[in-house]
């Protein structure tokens, strides 16, 4: 072994002199918080909801944005990270009508503006189910009398209807900009290297001879994902969180549907995930079909989850998934791990230790 600075210079990996992190390769992270903030305001700007000729009913003021939101980049890929919480401020305001005298005549001034004002909550939009329409509250801050309440009824039917959705879209939207703007993007080589100096010469009598091609390598392009993980409960309790609709829920703190049964089909997270089971052996093993909707169409895994114990007070849980598209791996990877294993052992105690 060669001793401490004696290594052959051509195998250490030196960083670069300019600093540079080629395609992403080395871990990075991007605060993207100020950025958000920007694109909320701007996507917001005095956006109007409903105009027509009695009432306009439009943002007011500044979208206010709470939270963390970060894009991870290692070996050229993106990692977005975001739990975000926005309120707005709306406003309604009815246009001026103009004032008749004794005569039934218009005044030259007309009657005052009145405005309702009220505010939109949209308290999670997060990396976990950045497809999904957010959930949006809305709330009038313009107290109800006797003299107002049927114009605030009518208000609340058009927030609800026309407003909601649209702040929906517009949650949606800034996710996709979102991606688009701090996705890593592989460099083109700039720099061209110096052309050998081809010489010519004359051969006579002799026919050149073809050099003979090697056979192309063909890479798969799907991985194999292998995770280990101790659960600290019986295999029943184990094989329940998979499988029970119930805790499925509870964890995911999302909608989700589970068919019981083999040939059943299961949804997770609003339709993220989505498959079929193929074998359900309580305590034991499950063997499923797994997709996630943001794999193309037709691309589907396999997913074996075996309980075992070793003496013990554990369960061990081992999911082997075969099948996963290389682009995908590292996020379902995340996922696996993030949003299922860590949510369950904090949801049922699974983590902690019983010995």
């Amino acid at each position: 072994m060669a001793k401490v600075g004696e290594g052959d210079p051509r195998w250490i990996v030196e960083n670069r002199t300019d600093g540079h992190n080629v395609n992403g390769w080395h871990w990075s992270e991007k605060d993207c918080l100020p950025w958000a903030k920007q694109m909320f305001n701007k996507l917001f700007e005095k956006k109007v909801f409903v105009e027509n000729g009695d009432y306009v009913i439009s943002i007011s003021g500044t979208p206010t944005v709470g939270g963390e939101c970060t894009a991870n980049n290692r070996k050229g890929k993106t990692i977005f990270l975001y739990e975000l919480d926005v309120k707005l401020k709306w406003e309604c305001k009815f246009k001026p009508k103009p004032a008749l005298d004794s005569n039934g005549k218009e005044e030259v001034e007309p009657s005052p503006m009145t405005t309702f004002n009220g505010e939109f909550t949209v308290p999670y939009i997060a990396d976990e189910n950045g497809d999904e329409a957010p959930l949006v509250k809305f709330s009038i801050i313009t107290p109800t009398t006797s003299d107002n309440k049927k114009t605030i009824d009518q208000i609340s039917s058009q927030i609800k209807s026309v407003g909601v959705p649209i702040v929906q879209k517009t949650c949606q939207e800034f996710v996709s900009l979102l991606k688009k703007e701090f996705v890593t993007k592989k460099q083109t080589e700039t720099e061209t290297s110096t052309p050998a100096k081809v010489t010519s010469s004359t051969t006579i009598n002799k026919e050149p001879v073809a050099a003979k091609k090697p056979e192309p390598v063909k890479k798969s392009n799907t991985k194999t994902l292998t995770i280990k993980e101790e659960f600290q409960c019986s295999p029943m309790d184990a094989f329940d969180a998979f499988v029970n609709e119930g805790k499925l829920r509870a964890y995911t703190q999302s909608d989700c549907v589970f068919e019981n049964k083999e040939g059943g089909k299961f949804s997770l997270y609003g339709g993220s995930i989505t498959g079929i089971n193929k074998t359900l052996s309580p305590g034991s093993k499950i063997v499923q079909t797994w997709r996630l909707n943001t794999w193309d169409s037709g691309v589907e895994s396999l997913v074996t989850i075996n309980f075992s114990v070793d003496g013990k007070p554990l369960t061990n849980v081992e999911i082997v998934q075969t099948g996963i598209p290389i682009d995908e791996f590292e996020k379902t990877e995340e996922g696996w791990r993030r949003n299922i294993l860590e949510r369950i052992k904090l949801t049922f105690g699974y983590g902690s230790k019983i010995y």
